[in-house]
């Protein structure tokens, strides 16, 4: 995994090769898309460039729903597929609420977290990417008001309350005025 993937895919274009204390090491300089980098290896690991996802899918792909930008919108599987109690079912669902569409890095995070695509915003611009993330949320919240529903009916308003007081601040807060949404 790249530690620094918001530099992108880069292209060698010298090494030069050095004895630092008895110890060979390699100065690398890599052009990348947001400019020279000189690297010194070690420490600095090289990795092949990972395949990035199409997101001109086939005409299969497209009616089976399986596109990059349906992806992007989709809740993950380990949120729809959960089994267990409400209680549980809430705590998964706080996993989402750690996104605030507003910045632009989290927005970015999400688009990542989505899709297992290094730059989102090669594939997509901002503003599909805050379109498909308010998608996102409207189904996010919609799972979220339906788990809140059956936690306050087997358990009562008040394990609502102290389920929420579980999470941080900022996650509640965005929980809280989804379950406050007018539907």
């Amino acid at each position: 995994m790249p530690t620094r993937p918001e530099w992108g895919t880069g292209t060698v274009l010298r090494v030069q090769s050095t004895t630092v204390d008895g110890a060979a090491r390699h100065r690398v300089s890599v052009q990348f898309p947001l400019g020279l980098r000189t690297l010194q290896v070690p420490p600095a690991v090289l990795v092949e460039p990972r395949v990035e996802p199409e997101r001109a899918a086939g005409w299969l792909d497209t009616v089976a729903g399986r596109t990059l930008d349906d992806r992007l919108s989709a809740l993950p599987a380990e949120i729809t597929e959960h089994l267990g109690t409400p209680a549980s079912r809430v705590r998964v669902i706080a996993a989402l609420y750690e996104f605030d569409g507003e910045d632009p890095k989290s927005l970015a995070r999400w688009a990542k977290r989505q899709t297992n695509v290094g730059d989102p915003l090669s594939h997509w611009t901002r503003d599909e990417l805050g379109a498909a993330f308010e998608r996102f949320v409207s189904e996010r919240d919609a799972v979220l008001r339906g788990a809140a529903a059956q936690l306050r009916m087997s358990e009562g308003p008040a394990a609502v309350d102290a389920l929420l007081a579980e999470f941080e601040p900022a996650v509640r807060q965005r929980m809280l005025a989804a379950l406050r949404k007018i539907i």
